[in-house]
């Protein structure tokens, strides 16, 4: 786990690098906003089972490229369906060169980055992106967790 900010990025970046380099997709990176303890929301069993929407607090994967398929970046979070539309109203534009997959209300915005993206902009654009879409008071700190599928 990698706590980091706004202005200091690089050891995330140099995760993102080092999963893209094993080429095998056995690990994805997963960045939320750090949420302060008096913001975060308090959601029953219940309603995690049967809402249609996620967290406020928004969760971003990204997961390398793999057996030809280009990276993709997940973003998870709580405003409903049309996130994509979303985005580009509150100033946060996806890259032309990216295609939108999917704009779930459960599932999230799914969008596959274009391979020539330089790594630092996909993570630009992830924490465009959850600052966004959140629904919770953020700020410039962030945590990056790798999870592996082994």
């Amino acid at each position: 786990m990698v706590h980091f900010r706004d202005d200091d990025p690089a050891e995330v970046v140099d995760e993102i690098d080092r999963i893209s380099a094993l080429g095998d997709g056995s690990e994805w990176l997963t960045i939320s906003p750090w949420v302060d303890a008096e913001h975060l929301p308090v959601r029953s069993v219940l309603h995690r089972l049967f809402s249609a929407r996620a967290s406020k607090v928004p969760e971003v994967t990204w997961v390398p490229p793999q057996d030809g398929e280009p990276a993709q970046i997940g973003v998870l979070h709580a405003t409903g369906a049309q996130a994509f539309e979303r985005l580009q109203e509150r100033g946060v534009a996806v890259p032309a060169t990216w295609h939108k997959i999917g704009d779930h209300s459960k599932r999230g915005l799914l969008l596959a980055i274009h391979p020539a993206t330089p790594t630092a902009d996909v993570l630009d654009f992830a924490l465009d992106a959850a600052r966004a879409l959140a629904e919770v008071p953020t700020d410039d700190r962030w945590v990056a967790q790798v999870s592996s599928a082994g």
